[in-house]
């Protein structure tokens, strides 16, 4: 899962290479209008580079070429993949097993059978 900042920097990233094929940091500077206080901006592109979001070539402060990968594009589907595995890992799988197990029990107690 993406945290707040890199999901924020990672859409600029992706609008901003819609436009051209690649941006740079000042772009994404002049993109949220010099308020990248919050963003801490240089960590957070380091972040993505290495969760395999995006590529970028790396000179201390200075990110050139910086584009998506195709998990960086297509960020929601992977989202969406992760939340439907929790979701049959966490509830839906537990929920069967339990399921089972009772009518297993309740079979082998005798609680099936039907008497005349």
């Amino acid at each position: 899962m993406i945290i707040r900042p890199c999901y924020r920097v990672l859409k600029a990233v992706n609008y901003l290479c819609s436009q051209s094929e690649t941006t740079s940091n000042l772009d994404i500077i002049v993109y949220f209008n010099q308020r990248t206080k919050g963003l801490d901006l240089p960590d957070t592109l380091k972040q993505l580079i290495e969760d395999g979001y995006i590529t970028a070539i790396v000179d201390e402060l200075l990110f050139t070429n910086i584009r998506p990968t195709y998990k960086g594009k297509h960020y929601q589907e992977y989202r969406w993949i992760t939340a439907k595995e929790t979701l049959l890992k966490s509830f839906i799988f537990p929920i069967l097993v339990a399921f089972i197990t009772t009518l297993i029990t309740l079979a082998l107690n005798g609680l099936f059978i039907v008497t005349p």
